[in-house]
């Protein structure tokens, strides 16, 4: 019997020993393969970042690569995917097209990588685009969805945030039913750019959907005043308005219709979710106003996933970042760089990393977002979105209800 239990010993260990070489030998064939040329190294893959860090859309994409960098800097100190670490290369577009196409050259050939994430400026975004498609390089999470970008769908390009369709479907929808009305009456407030345009023609459509009427009302790029505008929504007297841009035009335009006296429910995109325009604002002055997000700012809710990003936003010094959705944002980008990456396995190409994200895939941030799906015609993602406004009181966002009471508008 002695002798039984000894030979299933030695048995087992060797059984053991063997798995352990097998695992070693596919460690070691994972760090001894390299592509340079598409940005992979033994111990690295090197991933592209544009984004712009000193121009008019700063607030927003300085605060979406603290939560990108966050996200893989957690990342690898656990390791990393498949026993490499994602390095990523920062670039600062400065929301210039010009710069922007150069940076992405740079990517492709010149310090290559094995894929890209960034061009949340729509026109540099739209201009890209035939060059994206032709299949250089993979852009893996961008921070803006232009209809260029998306129709028709190319396995180049995945959207990192939930489109102008989806926030002009529940802007509408969502604002129409709380304040039941059947034939709304919209003033569209959008920033004269691309995905301005894109946004005003998906909201009319909304708006006519339901039998209402609406008004487009742009705002240049660099406006400083914003009288002409608040006028027109004074004349039109709309039930609510829908407001696209960044930052600097939301403070121009709720700023002036405060002024006027204008007290009308206000519901602008996900990119104008920050606290620092409703504590610009300042307290009784952002009652009327709230934003359509696929993000959770950190502290609106206690899911699993917006309770890891605080803190790992806190225990790298970005703790004030989190509540801000852009951070929300690059932290999801992380998810995906993530998921891209694993796909494409030990030896990592971009022709693996779009083959395998070229399938139907899933990401799941524990809360931070919906369970985002993408699939092979499908490159925006179905998101869940929800309402949001800032309690000046309890000094964080608050959601109105949970992602599954919004899918309804989303058709």
């Amino acid at each position: 019997m002695e002798k039984v239990r000894m030979g299933l010993r030695v048995g087992v260990l060797a059984k053991n020993c063997l798995a352990a070489i097998v695992v070693g030998v596919a460690a070691v064939g994972a760090f001894a393969f390299e592509a340079p040329d598409d940005g992979v190294y033994k111990d690295r893959v090197d991933w592209g970042v544009a984004m712009d860090l000193s121009g008019g859309n700063s607030p927003q994409h300085l605060a979406y690569t603290a939560g990108l960098k966050d996200y893989i800097r957690k990342l690898n100190e656990s390791g990393g995917v498949h026993g490499r670490k994602i390095n990523l290369l920062v670039e600062d577009d400065r929301a210039d097209p010009a710069v922007m196409r150069a940076l992405y050259e740079k990517f492709v050939s010149q310090t290559p990588v094995l894929g890209m994430t960034g061009l949340g400026t729509s026109s540099g975004q739209a201009a890209l685009m035939p060059a994206v498609r032709r299949g250089k390089l993979p852009v893996v999470a961008a921070f803006t969805t232009t209809l260029a970008a998306l129709e028709p769908p190319t396995p180049m390009f995945y959207g990192g945030i939930c489109s102008f369709k989806s926030m002009a479907q529940v802007g509408v929808g969502y604002f129409s039913d709380l304040l039941k009305v059947k034939a709304p009456k919209v003033a569209v407030v959008y920033l004269d750019v691309g995905s301005g345009r894109d946004y005003l023609n998906l909201a009319e459509a909304e708006v006519a959907k339901r039998g209402g009427t609406s008004k487009g009302i742009p705002v240049k790029l660099g406006a400083v005043d914003a009288t002409a505008q608040v006028l027109e929504i004074q004349n039109m007297k709309p039930d609510f308005v829908l407001m696209h841009g960044h930052t600097p035009v939301a403070l121009l335009m709720k700023r002036t219709m405060n002024q006027y006296g204008l007290k009308i429910p206000t519901a602008t995109i996900a990119h104008i979710g920050v606290p620092s325009v409703y504590l610009a604002l300042g307290a009784g002055n952002t009652d009327d106003m709230y934003f359509v997000s696929c993000f959770a700012p950190g502290g609106s809710d206690d899911s699993p996933g917006v309770k890891e990003m605080l803190a790992t936003a806190a225990k790298y010094g970005n703790g004030a970042m989190s509540e801000d959705i852009s951070y929300a944002a690059g932290w999801y980008a992380g998810h995906l760089v993530r998921e891209g990456v694993r796909r494409a396995g030990t030896e990592p190409t971009r022709s693996k990393l779009v083959s395998g994200l070229n399938t139907k895939l899933s990401i799941d941030t524990g809360g931070v977002t919906s369970v985002v799906s993408y699939g092979p015609d499908n490159k925006a993602g179905n998101w869940g979105l929800r309402a949001y406004t800032y309690d000046h009181q309890a000094k964080r966002f608050k959601a109105f209800g949970t992602y599954d009471d919004y899918w309804k508008y989303l058709k």
